[in-house]
């Protein structure tokens, strides 16, 4: 199953990793023959067909993250403290990436821009050495994982856009010279105009789910639907990779319609299944970064996730640190009878704790225990209902669920003009939201009964109000169901970011917290900047 692509991420990623590393850093070592004909180098490797599918590996790896900037560790933040659904608990004061003010020199931004153009390094050296392979090599397998290659660039360099804004360097071609280690900034669209590419690529080359999967050491890999569903939302996330220019919603309804009429995705059946670690690589996931909880810490393997410890359980319950947490709005969005609020948050009236003593818990148990921040919660969302013996565990992080396909499609359908048929997809989305969950634990009410919310005709029937919000509005249901669907999914923050670039008053939640558009990214970290003097920085940097 997902572990035979960890084992093979395991074996081959630490020492290719290590070469990576060399190749970035030779630029900076004096010009001598440092070749040894005895031992492997990029020079020397990349001579089979195995060693180039060895290749691939580190751009999955760098999702995880070597420096604990993937999302095994400090990525989350990045995504999450910028919202108006997530912020700090007392536990980490100040926590720059809440304050839109984070510096240059702030540690976690930086170890997430190391990793992801690791990613990208990785993803390049793969792309030239399997385009330029003249050995035996059968064409369905070059092309898949070229197309994997491919795909791994584009959301790389989709993550760092995202974060630190269009102006990144432009690099495609694996370092060779000098001058490759001091790029300066990118032109304006040349980013976007990579990831959508590289995407295109992607689906044109990679194989469907069902015939990937057929092979159980491929299952965890990127499909034609991972890439034609980013494809989509990188079309969707164009105000914020091409900062300025509109969202392009017919291209993404047409990549979207590809994906639904595939039938290779459907909705689980239960919500919760999309968060466990035993329903995996289920038929709802398009993608997701595949996580293993083995021996030690985080180090050791270097394949799980702290994000349980972290933005959790609440402070002190089973060791947890509770560093990010929901705020009163994300327990706010959610409707009356709607299930999910117990599924994603640990609040009153939901899910039982058991620490590692067999101790068990409850929301008036973590109040009466909480000094502080008790107009906060806790993230259930993969997070473990029984306490794990360490502080890392293996929860595979899903990025991007068929669920979100359906909403965007919504999206698009409801922007050209397609009302009824935006309302019919989100339905989708809804009506599973009621199923009765029989895994649940036993005192939860919707183990046993359907929830209650109603269709998207009922809500507009209703006009009800939620956060200031009124739900009067296909659109605006959309963004409702968004919020409660995808809650801690790291999607909010870059919702409102692209809604607003056309729309301002979508802004109105992250201004009212001191966010500016000069915050909207990340600075480049000063590192960088003092390394590289053609690298002037964004607007954060000045």
């Amino acid at each position: 199953m997902r572990t035979n692509l960890l084992e093979y991420m395991k074996k081959v990623s630490g020492w290719l990793f290590r070469m990576m590393l060399l190749v970035q850093l030779v630029g900076c070592m004096p010009d001598l023959d440092l070749i040894n004909p005895q031992e492997i180098s990029v020079d020397t490797y990349y001579q089979t067909p195995e060693q180039l599918e060895a290749a691939i590996i580190p751009a999955y790896q760098a999702l995880i993250g070597r420096t604990q900037g993937g999302y095994a560790r400090n990525l989350y933040y990045q995504l999450l403290a910028p919202g108006d659904d997530f912020t700090n608990t007392f536990k980490w004061e100040p926590m720059y990436q809440a304050t839109y003010n984070t510096p240059a020199s702030d540690g976690m931004a930086a170890s997430s821009w190391r990793d992801l153009w690791n990613g990208v390094f990785a993803a390049n050296i793969a792309i030239d050495r399997i385009s330029n392979y003249e050995g035996e090599i059968e064409e369905e397998r070059r092309n898949r994982m070229l197309g994997e290659a491919h795909f791994l660039r584009g959301l790389h360099y989709m993550h760092l856009s995202m974060l630190f804004g269009e102006t990144i360097p432009f690099i495609t071609l694996p370092v060779s010279s000098d001058e490759d280690y001091y790029p300066g900034h990118s032109e304006p669209g040349q980013i976007y105009g990579l990831i959508i590419d590289d995407f295109k690529q992607a689906a044109e080359l990679l194989p469907l789910r069902s015939a990937l999967y057929a092979n159980e050491a491929h299952i965890g890999r990127a499909t034609k639907g991972s890439a034609q569903g980013y494809l989509a939302r990188a079309y969707l996330y164009r105000p914020i990779l091409e900062k300025g220019q509109p969202a392009d919603f017919a291209s993404a309804q047409t990549e979207l319609k590809k994906v639904i009429d595939s039938q290779e995705y459907d909705l689980m059946s239960s919500y919760s299944d999309n968060f466990k670690e035993s329903t995996e690589n289920n038929r709802e996931s398009l993608f997701e970064v595949q996580l293993h909880n083995g021996p030690g810490w985080l180090g050791e393997d270097m394949a799980s996730s702290w994000r349980w410890q972290e933005i959790g359980m609440f402070d002190g319950t089973g060791g947890a640190w509770w560093n990010l947490a929901p705020v009163q709005k994300v327990y706010d969005e959610f409707e009356t009878g709607d299930p999910r609020k117990y599924m994603t948050l640990w609040c009153d009236n939901g899910a039982y704790y058991t620490d590692l003593n067999g101790n068990v818990s409850d929301y008036d148990d973590w109040m009466a225990n909480l000094a502080t921040d008790k107009d906060l919660y806790g993230t259930r969302k993969y997070c473990p209902d029984t306490q794990v013996a360490d502080i890392d565990n293996g929860i595979n992080q899903r990025l991007l669920r068929y669920a979100d396909v359906l909403l965007m499609y919504a999206e698009c359908l409801n922007e050209n003009g397609d009302t009824d048929g935006a309302k019919a997809y989100i339905d989708l989305v809804r009506n599973r939201a009621n199923n009765i969950v029989p895994s649940e634990q036993s005192h939860l009410w919707y183990k046993s009964s359907r929830g209650t919310i109603p269709d998207v005709d009922g809500l507009l029937a209703a006009d009800v109000t939620i956060n200031g919000v009124r739900l009067n509005t296909v659109k605006n249901i959309i963004a409702h169901e968004r919020f409660v669907e995808l809650c801690g999914e790291y999607l909010r923050y870059f919702d409102l970011l692209r809604w607003g670039m056309a729309d301002p008053t979508w802004l109105a939640p992250l201004q009212e917290l001191g966010w500016t558009e000069r915050a909207m990214y990340y600075p480049f970290p000063q590192a960088e900047l003092d390394n590289n003097r053609n690298l002037v920085g964004n607007d954060m940097n000045r």
